[in-house]
């Protein structure tokens, strides 16, 4: 799996914002399962869509569909550039050792 696109989706009213995770292949529980370690895993897996929310101890959330090829996270307002580049460091780490990504999207 590799990460091919970092967007920005929406500023929050409350000083939060959005980023939007785009991979070349579905996101899995595997993938789910590395990012819950560091957080609180919500996993629904009886809807239509499997969907999931991981709240972190840093207090970013991470929301997806399992089969679906993006994730979204909501960085909180306090150091949200410290807790975007430390995400997506543990991101590439959890995609390389899922046998994946060795492109260098940083945005």
């Amino acid at each position: 799996m590799e990460l091919i696109d970092i967007k920005k989706v929406e500023d929050c009213f409350d000083g939060s914002v959005i980023f939007q995770y785009a991979f070349d292949k579905e996101i899995d529980k595997t993938l789910m399962e590395k990012m819950g370690k560091r957080g609180n895993i919500q996993y629904y897996p009886e809807f239509l869509r499997p969907f999931f929310k991981i709240v972190t101890a840093d207090g970013l959330q991470v929301r997806g569909t399992i089969g679906n090829n993006k994730f979204e996270v909501i960085y909180p307002k306090t150091d949200k550039q410290g807790k975007k580049s430390n995400f997506e460091t543990r991101l590439k780490k959890y995609l390389v050792e899922l046998g994946g990504d060795r492109s260098d999207i940083s945005r």
